[in-house]
């Protein structure tokens, strides 16, 4: 069934905005993580070992690695991967919601930021328009909620994606959101996109200040680049990130 994103507001503890605004800026960010196993299991191939293997316990090594380097991969694409925590900086107020902190699931989750987000004109994020946006229309699709009516199938209305705007033109010139905030001065990131899953299994608490640093870090960056981002500490970087490397499994990296 089909139901529409107006429908599922007030769905969790983060708090609601603390009186109606006027349209306005919304910073985001979303971290995403496989599917169960027992879904994934239908989507995935059939592994080989080279074919120069015999032995049988080397045989079921390399297919085990290969089948885990693929369920690694599973959250960077929507038909494999679910949203698991959506954090936004909304007209300056951050709000969250996240797997298991008062949301049960990913349709809640994504129905509560559609419903957030209402007809604030401005979204920023960091390589939002070919990661974060695209994957939140087509996991709505899949769970039957219809997204607000931002995309005509090749853009992002009202979109400021700030790998774009460092791009000026060039597509080949890609950057990390932990990059570029520590070359424009502004902080860094405090770990991987990549192991956010695991993170939010074993320490929600971690996980939490993990997403709104990344929200907060695309805000200073924003606000730094010159666009308004509502930010309330543009000026001061974060003390508490220390850089991490990231993995192969964070599109901030892309």
């Amino acid at each position: 069934m089909i139901s529409n994103f107006e429908d599922a507001g007030t769905l969790g503890p983060s708090p609601q905005p603390s009186a109606p605004r006027e349209p306005g800026i919304v910073v985001f960010d979303i971290e995403t993580g496989p599917r169960p196993v027992a879904e994934l299991e239908a989507l995935m191939p059939e592994f080989e070992a080279p074919a120069n293997y015999k032995d049988p316990a080397k045989i079921a090594e390399a297919i085990e690695q290969k089948r885990a380097a693929w369920i690694e991969k599973a959250a960077l694409s929507p038909l494999t991967g679910r949203v698991l925590a959506i954090g936004a900086l909304i007209d300056g107020e951050y709000l969250h919601a996240i797997q298991g902190d008062g949301f049960d699931s990913e349709a809640e989750i994504i129905g509560w930021f559609w419903t957030m987000i209402g007809n604030r004109t401005i979204l920023i994020g960091h390589n939002s328009n070919r990661f974060d946006l695209p994957f939140l229309f087509r996991r709505s699709w899949s769970l039957g909620i219809l997204p607000p009516p931002r995309s005509n199938g090749r853009s992002f209305a009202g979109s400021i994606d700030l790998m774009e705007a460092w791009q000026l033109g060039d597509r080949t010139e890609f950057i990390s959101l932990d990059t570029v905030a520590k070359f424009l001065g502004v902080g860094a990131k405090t770990g991987s996109g990549g192991q956010f899953a695991d993170l939010l299994k074993f320490d929600v608490e971690a996980a939490l200040r993990y997403l709104e640093n990344d929200v907060m870090l695309t805000a200073r960056v924003a606000e730094r680049m010159g666009f308004d981002a509502g930010c309330p500490d543009v000026a001061t970087a974060s003390k508490e990130a220390v850089p991490q490397p990231a993995s192969v499994g964070d599109p901030d990296d892309y």
